[in-house]
């Protein structure tokens, strides 16, 4: 089955391994260079090693009716990611490699699109050396963990629909108060960590991730809480595929658990649920997350906000070079909003590495009227607001 989101690398060149130069810049490079000394035995044997580039840009403009105090009702945004990877296969059929992914932000989950705007200039996303085989897969340094990989099965286009642009642009976004904690489900996302994926049989593939803090060495993660980094921080995930006639479908979940960095913070315990579907050129999916008190003061009295949950139904429908995207999202946060989005992204390809994309979101959020921080700087209990984004697209 075609995994919801992911897209062929295409540039592939065959080099040997003494031509690769990946130490000019060791502080950038770092995790390269060490899949350099672990390849090295294979060098004397002239061992032959893939070599893949790829990159991804967008700019586009975002515009709002409602945008938080002090922001602008419009902004131009703009972000790239570049992808370099090697990889090599012994005799024995064990796989070495390495991967580095530079630029101005998180590529948004599992997809190589580039990350948000608030993120300016060269920052690491993710950069780690791995080792495969018929046991399965092991990473050692800055990934995406278990969790996020088996349970992000939303189907996407160009746009960014719910975790692209529109949330995140520096300037340009719904009131804090409304979006609440929204947003704040939480897994170690790209953090430093070691991580060991099952081979898939009959269909499942398990997942295990330890991060010692939730910090990347690259750049702290993206959308980082005001809580304090916590430590310890595990994974746990199982995904399963499997088709029915022409239907093909995706199930995911994971637990988390980390400790907090201090004593009267609540220690983090999250849940994720997920599934997808695909038909032909639809496909369908939803991610269902209950980020119960997680970082939250564990004295705290009423009306401080409280347990988080929430969940997002996405579908795409693709036809040749358009697409359309519709989705909807819900959660609430006790003591602080109940939050609804929903909208609709447009895609075309104009040429095979360019896309325009147009989305069109209505937000909405029901401020708690006990919450006199919640209802701070609001003419109303019941914002509403509009988004629109416009975004070109291109990939190499």
């Amino acid at each position: 089955m075609t995994r919801f989101r992911t897209r062929p690398i295409p540039a592939v060149l065959r080099l040997p391994l003494c031509a690769v130069p990946l130490c000019a810049a060791p502080l950038r490079a770092a995790p390269l260079c060490a899949a350099i000394a672990v390849l090295a035995p294979l060098h004397a044997a002239r061992a032959q090693v893939d070599y893949h580039l790829s990159g991804v840009a967008q700019g586009g403009v975002v515009g709002t009716d409602r945008p938080a105090a002090g922001d602008a009702h419009w902004d131009a945004v703009g972000a790239y990611a570049v992808t370099g990877s090697l990889e090599t296969v012994t005799d024995s059929g064990v796989t070495y490699g390495a991967l580095l992914r530079v630029g101005s932000g998180n590529t948004g989950r599992s997809t190589d699109r580039p990350g948000n705007a608030d993120r300016q200039g060269i920052g690491i996303d993710q950069a780690y050396v791995y080792a495969a085989g018929g046991w399965g897969k092991v990473r050692l340094g800055q990934s995406w963990g278990a969790s996020e990989r088996a349970t992000d099965l939303l189907p996407l286009l160009v746009g960014g629909e719910m975790d692209g642009f529109w949330t995140q642009s520096g300037r340009v976004r719904p009131p804090g108060t409304a979006l609440g904690r929204a947003y704040a489900a939480r897994d170690s996302d790209d953090a430093t960590k070691v991580d060991y994926e099952t081979p898939r049989l009959f269909g499942v593939k398990a997942g295990f991730s330890y991060a010692p803090k939730r910090r990347a060495f690259g750049q702290d993660i993206v959308a980082a809480s005001a809580v304090p980094a916590e430590t310890n921080f595990w994974e746990g995930a199982v995904n399963y595929r499997g088709d029915w006639g022409p239907l093909q479908y995706e199930l995911g979940a994971a637990y988390n658990h980390a400790d907090a960095a201090h004593g009267w913070l609540r220690d983090t315990s999250t849940v994720t649920l997920a599934g997808g579907l695909t038909y032909g050129g639809f496909t369908v999916g939803t991610v269902l997350f209950d980020d119960g008190d997680s970082g939250l003061l564990r004295n705290r009295t009423a009306p401080s906000p409280g347990d988080t949950r929430g969940a997002t139904v996405q579908g795409t429908y693709e036809n040749g070079p358009y697409g359309l995207t519709l989705f909807w999202h819900g959660s609430e946060t006790e003591n602080w909003t109940t939050y609804q989005a929903y909208g609709l992204g447009l895609s075309w390809k104009v040429r095979g590495d360019t896309t325009l994309g147009l989305d069109l979101i209505h937000w909405a959020a029901d401020l708690e009227s006990g919450n006199p921080a919640a209802m701070a700087g609001q003419s109303s209990p019941h914002p509403t607001g509009n988004v629109a984004t416009a975004v070109v697209e291109f990939r190499f």
